[in-house]
């Protein structure tokens, strides 16, 4: 037994390079590219009070849509693979069999329809999207009809796999993933009992494919400050700075439904597994800080693993299982956050949404949650999916990236203690104590965190 006061000893962890231009982190640059459009901006809006050779050198601020759009086009390319591979690399990297994985499940996706729930009753009675110009006077505007959720049902099913990528249906691609992935699983099984190696091949291309799409990915994301300078430069050039006051609401109701969330989860422990707010709070408060710094549960992983099978005493067993397959399934504060997104959209549209349409809202984003990167910025990419499921435009999504920096560390951090929640719930219902409270010592652990994610190739 280690004693109490040991230190586990981890390796250091970085948030991805590719999304620190520079070694720089990406949302200093995101603050330096708004400061940088403001004054540009604000010329572009007094333009009429300059000389009229002044005036003449000032772009139009039009000019400057093609930046945001070309990145939301970018990250609609990625969206339908990301959302495939993801599904697979988790389902193929971790071996959830029986009732505990069964579970764990369960967890999830309770924690994550309460999530949306709250994130949908707050934007109800809040209502932040209501006259926000800077989305109704944005150009290419175009709404239709939401789907209604029978139609989203009638359309589990794909006439074709590749019909599914090409209309880059949601509820059809999770579908298909789930059910290959499954498959794959029980093949692998199969030929493991049988001494055979034929599955290692595919495990393979699913883990380097999904590997690779998330590199790519992360050079998108790296490009976000340049969006972010479009964004800022365009809108305040056309309708001065009163633009961004307007995003104060929704910025309220996503920071109080992501609190409400953690009170969510505070309960739960307090209720089911006799912990203290206080006791859980201090054991994840470094993995709090790392995962609002580095924004990525990714990198926030080995401290998740520390602070579970240290202070709050969670089996091995049970930390490995709810913090690594929670890195892809479990998104609960992003889960919140695109629900939060789309009704802002809708009421700034003037789209009445009516509880069947909103149930559509539910249903697309627990599966869009589902296949949400563990980076940086990694929920805002599945957004355009779920606004082409209930027909809302993303035109003027790159308006939310001006302040989804913040939002993105703070639903991080919300998605972190939800995996930390469910492992010590796990630990509960499978009848293992939660040991190590106040006055006792702390689990033994022989391995490094790093090996412990090697050991159950958990490190995708």
């Amino acid at each position: 037994m280690q004693p109490r006061n040991a230190e586990i000893e981890i390796p250091a962890v970085a948030d991805e390079p590719e999304s620190r231009p520079g070694g720089i982190p990406l949302y200093i640059w995101v603050i330096l590219a708004a400061v940088v459009a403001l004054p540009l901006g604000m010329a572009m809006n007094a333009r009429a009070s300059f000389s009229p050779g002044v005036a003449a050198w000032l772009p139009d601020p039009s000019s400057f849509d093609i930046l945001p759009n070309l990145i939301i086009r970018a990250l609609k390319v990625l969206a339908t693979p990301l959302v495939v591979l993801a599904i697979l690399s988790a389902i193929v990297s971790n071996d959830i069999r029986g009732w505990q994985g069964a579970r764990m499940m369960l967890y999830y996706m309770i924690n994550t329809i309460v999530a949306i729930t709250i994130a949908l009753v707050l934007a109800n009675l809040i209502q932040p999207g209501k006259g926000v110009d800077a989305i109704t006077s944005a150009p290419a505007i175009q709404a239709s009809e939401p789907k209604g959720l029978i139609k989203i049902l009638d359309e589990l099913i794909p006439e074709s796999i590749g019909d599914a990528f090409v209309r880059n249906n949601l509820a059809q691609l999770v579908i298909v993933a789930l059910a290959l992935g499954i498959g794959l699983n029980q093949i692998r099984r199969e030929q493991q009992a049988k001494g055979d190696t034929s599955y290692v091949a595919v495990l393979d291309f699913v883990t380097v494919g999904f590997e690779l799409l998330m590199k790519v990915l992360l050079w998108v994301v790296a490009l976000v400050p340049i969006a972010v300078f479009g964004v800022v430069a365009s809108n305040i050039g056309r309708r001065g700075l009163g633009v961004f006051a307007e995003l104060g609401w929704f910025i309220a109701v996503v920071l109080i439904g992501l609190a409400c969330q953690i009170l969510w989860y505070l309960s739960q422990l307090a209720i089911f597994a006799r912990m203290s707010p206080v006791r859980f709070l201090k054991g994840a408060s470094n993995v709090m800080a790392t995962s609002f710094s580095t924004a990525s549960t990714g990198a926030t992983m080995p401290f998740t693993l520390k602070a579970l099978m240290g202070p709050l005493g969670v089996s091995r067993q049970s930390s490995q299982l709810a913090a690594c397959v929670g890195t892809n399934f479990n998104n609960d504060g992003t889960a919140l956050y695109q629900a939060a997104v789309v009704l802002f959209f809708a009421q700034a549209l003037d789209r009445s949404l009516s509880l069947g349409d909103q149930l559509v809202i539910v249903v697309t984003t627990v599966l869009a949650s589902i296949g949400a990167g563990c980076i940086p910025s990694g929920g805002f990419v599945t957004l355009p999916l779920i606004f082409a499921a209930v027909k809302l435009p993303a035109d003027s999504l790159p308006l939310i990236l001006t302040v989804d920096w913040f939002l993105d560390r703070c639903r991080t951090s919300s998605n972190v203690l939800g995996d930390m929640t469910v492992a010590i719930l796990l630990d509960q219902t499978a009848d293992l104590k939660v040991n190590a409270p106040e006055s006792e010592e702390y689990v033994d652990i022989s391995l490094p965190t790093t090996e412990l994610i090697e050991e159950d190739s958990l490190d995708s």
